[in-house]
């Protein structure tokens, strides 16, 4: 098997006190954005090692394969209401993002109300967090991008 070379990284003398327990943070500088220089560099250079041993896995392609296979089927969650309305996520099969319903009632196929899918060419933004006000007119939502804790 061939030698992985990890990219080193660098470490800081951050730490935290919780009630007189020194909690060493050597990484505590890879928690900023990952589009600060420094981060994405690591990143790339992890990404670089991640997938040269990954793409050369000769069953990566059957994997792909079955794997496509398993998760391609219609999924959609319970739905929930809000004033005489419902509402429900709902994914084709192979969709990166469940698309939000919005239906009359619960028996009503409905219409799409918002689709995270088209927010990004990768369908790699999320629909993190929703609300629906109380009389179901307006929707308040937050997006994360590729992952990310940060919602925007």
């Amino acid at each position: 098997m061939k030698r992985l070379n990890y990219p080193a990284t660098r470490t800081s003398n951050d730490s935290d006190d919780y009630h007189g327990t020194h909690v060493p943070d050597p990484y505590r500088w890879l928690e900023t954005p990952a589009h600060t220089p420094e981060v994405s560099a690591w990143i790339n250079a992890q990404n670089d090692l991640t997938f040269s041993y990954l793409n050369a896995l000769p069953a990566k392609p059957r994997i792909k394969d079955r794997l496509t296979q398993l998760w391609n089927y219609p999924k959609q969650s319970a739905p929930f209401k809000k004033n005489q309305q419902y509402f429900q996520f709902r994914n084709s099969g192979l969709q990166n993002q469940s698309v939000l319903h919005h239906m009359t009632n619960v028996h009503d196929d409905g219409q799409v109300l918002l689709d995270p899918n088209t927010l990004s060419d990768k369908g790699t933004r999320a629909l993190n967090q929703l609300s629906i006000s109380p009389d179901g007119r307006y929707l308040a939502y937050a997006i994360s991008d590729s992952g990310s804790d940060w919602q925007t």
